[in-house]
């Protein structure tokens, strides 16, 4: 279990993972050293699984596609051997329901997005029993609230153009692996100095192409449980307020919108999955012109949310 010194830097993390050892060490209240071990003990145990960083796919003008599977039970090792080959695929997990995983595709605009479906399903099509393929908008974690943090964090986006160069492709492409990073590491794979690349990456922010540097973590090895939820809501202005309510709500870690389809995807934690019934309940009551269309369990991710190195040539 973790205590509440693990919990407050767990939070500090997910805040910003760029935070250096000393801030943390400050916020919590322990010596720099001790940080460090913690933060590194966190990482063996496999609670933090990754330090990564939320890009605006807006303004790399990059789409995604989500891609759920229903696969035969003995083609399932084979398949995610297969798919974590794949250069266009971010986040991929198993799941416990209707559906055998997920994967999100990338692509620079829809008709290539759709030929990568296309050659995943033509490889399986005999393994493949089902599956589900929609375009998405927004997507928006909160998994601070894994920890009582339920203040919303308001995003800063310029509307302005910015053309990306090769350095800043490379920056955005290590950041989006490991957060972490240093200006003075990055400086061997760029021939600039380590504070034109702190320089790069503030204005990578102040674009609004960087969102957040973030640590994803394991909701299982924190003892919670995921569900993942569709509702169907066709009216437009229940649909808003549907999205603000669960925006708001301290049980739900994410939030996605779809394009063109009348599904609001979300999920709900706790630590008794009985109690993620009281949280659909309370939904209904608020809203019960809502359809529940589907739902599972998550549980083991095999690629994380950074983004594809697809998205970076």
């Amino acid at each position: 279990m973790l205590d509440k010194i693990d919990q407050k830097i767990l939070l500090a993390l997910i805040n910003n993972s760029r935070n250096s050892t000393t801030n943390i060490a400050k916020k919590v209240g322990i010596s720099r050293d001790v940080t460090n071990y913690r933060i590194n003990r966190l990482v063996n145990k496999g609670i933090i699984r990754d330090f990564t960083t939320e890009i605006s796919l807006e303004k790399l003008e990059i789409v995604s596609a989500l891609l759920f599977i229903s696969i035969k039970a003995e083609k399932e090792k084979e398949f995610m051997d297969y798919i974590n080959k794949q250069n266009f695929i971010s986040w991929a997990g198993t799941h416990m329901g209707f559906w055998s995983m997920g994967m999100a595709i990338y692509g620079k605009d829809n008709e290539e997005v759709e030929e990568r479906f296309q050659t995943i399903i033509k490889q399986y099509k005999e393994h493949i029993t089902n599956h589900r393929f929609a375009f998405y908008k927004n997507t928006a974690f909160f998994t601070e609230k894994y920890f009582g943090d339920v203040t919303l964090k308001q995003k800063n986006i310029s509307k302005e153009k910015y053309k990306l160069d090769s350095y800043d492709k490379i920056i955005l492409k290590n950041l989006s692996k490991n957060a972490r990073i240093s200006s003075m590491e990055l400086t061997k794979q760029i021939p600039i100095t380590a504070p034109a690349i702190s320089q790069r990456i503030s204005r990578l922010k102040k674009q609004g192409i960087i969102l957040k540097h973030t640590a994803y973590i394991n909701v299982f090895k924190i003892g919670l449980y995921q569900f993942i939820f569709f509702i169907q809501n066709r009216n437009l202005e229940d649909r808003k307020k549907l999205y603000q309510f669960l925006e708001s709500h301290p049980k739900v870690s994410l939030l996605l919108d779809y394009i063109g389809d009348p599904f609001i995807e979300f999920s709900i934690f706790a630590d008794d999955p009985y109690k993620i019934r009281e949280t659909l309940q309370e939904i209904k009551e608020v809203f019960p012109d809502n359809q529940l269309v589907d739902f599972f369990l998550t549980q083991e991710d095999f690629i994380s949310f950074g983004l594809p190195d697809c998205v970076f040539e």
